[in-house]
């Protein structure tokens, strides 16, 4: 009887260990409720973490086009909903160079928003025309924004080297990003104006557009954009601005040309709890 009643002690004493125990390793857990709503696993709040949006960044495929193929369909297999090009499509920006690049996004089967690189805009300078001319010519307008589930994407034009951000897009700008809404916002550009240790920046070859450069990077910040993404640089890269408010990323080149790293890509993923991560991708 009293082997009986000591058994009968330890299974108690062994089953409020257990629960002590667990209040200690799962009482302080912080859950984050997004904004779909939580499952409830045993009495406990538990992040249902999924994606919901998935978009590929590509960038300086400078006609290299059998490249640019190959990263299209690395990111149709990873499953994104579209892709944002950053500039540079060609090397001096004719007519017949971006029409060769404009038929490998249409042939990709991918929606895809891009804007233009200072490449782009050589021909059309060098004849004396609006440098934006060939650019507009094939693929309209170098500058967008839209919203997908929530996310807001801005797609700013900073190609043209002499002149930076044009007068009427720089007000769009300024109105889109401080009035907006949305849970994310992502700001994108052909060249960053911020980098803490390169001078390859907006602005590198023109005082005024130094100071445009200053103003975005200011309006990103106190708007409190989430992420800023550009091209340009030929190098994967992710740093904070200059009061580490925003999150920048610099998207590494399709091209071979000039590139240590290699040909690739990346891709961005947002959850439903509006987190979000950057996968640098290798070309294969």
């Amino acid at each position: 009887m009293k082997k009986i009643l000591v058994v009968l002690i330890l299974v108690a004493l062994a089953v409020l260990a257990f629960f002590y125990i667990k209040g200690k390793v799962f009482g302080h857990i912080s859950v984050f409720e997004p904004a779909g709503g939580i499952d409830r696993v045993q009495g406990e709040k538990v992040a249902a973490k999924k994606p919901i949006l998935r978009f590929a960044l590509v960038a300086d495929s400078e006609n290299d086009n059998d490249l640019l193929v190959k990263a299209l369909d690395q990111a149709k297999g990873s499953g994104v909903n579209f892709v944002i090009g950053l500039g540079d499509w060609s090397s001096i920006g004719t007519v017949d160079q971006l029409t060769s690049v404009k038929q490998v996004f249409d042939k990709s089967g991918l929606t895809y928003y891009l804007t233009s690189g200072d490449h782009d805009l050589w021909d059309s300078r060098n004849r004396g025309d609006d440098a934006l001319t060939n650019y507009k010519q094939i693929f309209g307008q170098p500058s967008r924004d839209f919203e997908e589930n929530e996310v807001q994407f801005v797609i700013v034009d900073n190609s043209d080297i002499y002149k930076g951000i044009s007068p009427e897009e720089w007000q769009e700008v300024n109105s889109k990003l401080k009035s907006q809404k949305a849970k994310l916002t992502f700001v994108f550009a052909h060249k960053t104006p911020f980098h803490p240790q390169s001078g390859h920046v907006m602005g590198e070859d023109n005082a005024e557009v130094a100071k445009q450069a200053k103003q975005f990077m200011d309006l990103m910040e106190s708007s409190k954009a989430d992420g800023f993404f550009s091209g340009d640089l030929h190098f994967f890269a992710e740093y904070k601005s200059p009061s580490g408010n925003v999150k920048i990323t610099t998207v590494g080149a399709v091209d071979s040309d000039r590139n240590f790293q290699g040909p690739r890509f990346a891709t961005v993923t947002v959850y439903n709890d509006y987190s979000w991560e950057v996968n640098d991708v290798e070309i294969r």
